[in-house]
């Protein structure tokens, strides 16, 4: 089964301005993303650039709307994904919260970082 994670991170200034990674984080998701490659776990998975180089399009009453970031009016944004294989939600449950662990033994416990996970239809 695969299933999406998507990685929610607070929308502020370090992100919209492409701020490095903070020390030992690449280090870190390098070591469980190669171990995840080893065991054919990880699918895909991609960093997002900042909203200020994004748009929205947005049917609403019948209208097609487009709106040009950075959206000011979010507190939280997608910042990547992760597309992961896994043999049941229960072992994909136990990724996502690898990977919140990585950041928390990394940045601490002020670091703000939401996944929600999702079973892919198909």
């Amino acid at each position: 089964m695969q299933f999406l994670m998507l990685i929610r991170i607070e929308n502020n200034t370090d992100y919209e301005n492409s701020k490095p990674l903070p020390p030992g984080l690449d280090e870190a998701m390098g070591e469980l993303m190669g171990d995840w490659s080893k065991t054919g776990a990880l699918v895909s998975a991609a960093g997002l650039k900042p909203t200020s180089l994004a748009s929205r399009v947005r049917l609403q009453g019948g209208k097609v709307m487009l709106t040009d970031g950075p959206f000011t009016e979010s507190k939280e944004v997608i910042g990547g994904f992760f597309l992961v294989e896994a043999a049941d939600r229960a072992a994909a449950l136990e990724m996502t919260q690898q990977f919140v662990e990585v950041h928390r033994r990394v940045l601490g416990a002020s670091f703000m970082l939401e996944c929600e996970l999702r079973q892919v239809d198909g």
